[in-house]
């Protein structure tokens, strides 16, 4: 059986995309901050505690690992408070350092971890989850976007550095996806403006970024069918950018 280890597992993309490798015969190990009775479908792989925003739950969490992974999926993400229009004013520098903590720091050393002690006889796919805010970033997303540009840097190096062993890096990067939350805000606007959430998801879209082709939000399924693509590349897939964000740059980019 084959083994996948997703970080960021305990809610939205990241619980479907457990969830999801769980059901189609993998065995799946999720991490999150979350207790495990507020993660959904939990019973349906092993679920470990592991907050990236703490450096001292990284080793313990290293040091419980055996045998490797045939798939490391890292989803974890912090958004901070001003992302969505949460909080006003400067950031302070504390909020700033977690946030790259969480988004960029942690997961390469996470990672590089990982890899670095892979059996020398197990390939491993790593697919680092990202996002399409490093191309356009305002005043609520820059400290945001930044820090996973910062990511988008170092996922680079560990393809580089990892290019001639047993593992391949690839980033997914993608667009506005349709999370629970991303939802919700988008059904009490239709529901204010007496309309549809499909006409107002289109209009927020459009807004959000002129250079989107798409009508509806990502979908998780798209996601998860994204890493299995990716994984199945093996190692053509060191590298590798894989857009799913719905913009107009094409073979572009």
């Amino acid at each position: 059986m084959k083994r996948a280890l997703i970080v960021g597992a305990s809610h939205s993309l990241g619980a479907h995309l457990a969830r999801g490798l769980a059901e189609r015969g993998w065995s799946v190990v999720g991490t999150g901050r979350r207790p495990a009775a507020e993660v959904p479908s939990v019973h349906t792989f092993e679920y470990r505690s592991l907050d990236l925003s703490v450096p001292g739950e990284l080793q313990p969490f290293l040091d419980r690992q055996d045998g490797g992974y045939d798939l490391i999926v890292h989803n974890a993400v912090s958004y901070g408070r001003t992302y969505r229009g949460q909080g006003t004013g400067e950031p302070h520098l504390a909020e700033l350092e977690t946030l790259f903590r969480v988004n960029a720091l942690m997961p390469y050393q996470l990672l590089h971890s990982l890899l670095a002690a892979q059996p020398a006889d197990r390939f491993c796919s790593c697919v680092v989850v990202n996002s399409d805010a490093i191309h356009h970033a305002n005043r609520h997303s820059g400290a945001y976007a930044a820090s996973k540009a910062a990511l988008r840097v170092l996922t680079t190096a560990l393809a580089d550095t990892f290019r001639s062993g047993d593992s391949s890096v690839a980033t997914l990067l993608l667009g506005p996806l349709a999370d629970p939350q991303k939802l919700a805000d988008l059904e009490r606007l239709a529901k204010r403006h007496s309309t549809g959430t499909a006409d107002v998801a289109r209009a927020y879209l459009r807004k959000a970024n002129p250079s989107y082709v798409i009508d509806d939000l990502i979908d998780f399924e798209s996601c998860l069918r994204s890493v299995e693509y990716l994984a199945g590349l093996g190692r053509a897939a060191n590298g590798m950018v894989c857009k799913l964000d719905g913009g107009s740059s094409g073979s572009l980019v």
